[in-house]
């Protein structure tokens, strides 16, 4: 199977930047691939996706090296089926438990990590042509990146357990379900509990995963913030993308100026 680059660079104390897709398009998962992001999260969570399209898109992120990460449900099938067609990692919501955490890491790890339903002839195993199986094993355990997401009260009180769940190697924070878990309080309240809950997790050797948006939300602008409090995965919003260019063009446009030549 292929290296994890995300995983390459994480490991060597780097920040991955990302981008959340929520639409099928693999031409825009090259595009973004040929600006240099690290990884692409396919949003099956929210958003409806046809398993064949995804597909297609794994293939696209794998043109320009990007990681291909399926964030969905706790859903063993699905997982295995995303998994063997080439997914590089698995992210999971609403864990709030460490009985959630086991039954996530049993799904996507083989043994001795879980008990994944063992299959090498997938294209992720690059349909068992010049490995072993226990080499492919071995590979998968360790370059699949496996992303937990918390994002309710009740996973912030759990959160030591959790990260001592063998197997995990990165917790994502939701702050919009976060503070509606919370009675929508003050978002400054809110990002109190996300910022200690990044401590507890870099803390624990883990890797602290959030999203960054560009427009006017609670969290603009914290990048430098993040970088502060040791997270090492970033990710953008695709849509945001498209809609900060678009207006920009707008904006421009009406205003009778050229639009900035692409770099």
């Amino acid at each position: 199977m292929y290296a994890n680059k995300t995983m390459a660079k994480l490991r060597a104390g780097q920040t991955a930047v990302g981008f959340s897709m929520s639409f099928q398009c693999p031409e825009m998962v090259e595009v973004l691939g040929a600006l240099g992001f690290d990884y692409v999260t396919f949003d099956l969570e929210h958003e409806p996706y046809d398993e064949r399209d995804i597909v297609n898109s794994i293939r696209a992120a794998e043109v320009y090296g990007l990681t291909p990460i399926v964030r969905a449900p706790y859903d063993p099938d699905l997982f295995l089926r995303l998994l063997d067609a080439g997914a590089q990692g698995i992210h999971v919501p609403r864990v709030n438990t460490a009985e959630d955490a086991k039954r996530v890491v049993e799904a996507v790890r083989f043994h001795p990590q879980g008990t994944r339903t063992f299959y090498t002839t997938g294209r992720g195993g690059h349909y068992g042509i010049g490995v072993s199986e226990a080499e492919f094993a071995e590979a998968s355990n360790r370059e699949t990146l496996l992303v937990l997401q918390v994002e309710e009260v009740e996973g912030i009180r759990n959160l030591t357990q959790v990260l001592a769940v063998p197997g995990i190697d990165a917790i994502q924070f939701g702050p919009k379900d976060l503070r509606q878990s919370m009675g929508f309080p003050d978002p400054t309240k809110v990002w109190q509990v996300i910022e200690e809950a990044l401590r507890t997790t870099t803390d624990a050797g883990k890797w602290a995963s959030m999203v960054a948006w560009m427009g006017a939300d609670p969290n603009s602008g914290k990048m430098a913030r993040y970088r502060e409090l040791g997270v090492r995965m970033i990710t953008g919003q695709s849509p945001e993308f498209v809609i900060a260019g678009a207006q920009q063009f707008l904006r421009q446009a009406a205003a009778g100026k050229a639009p900035p030549a692409a770099r």
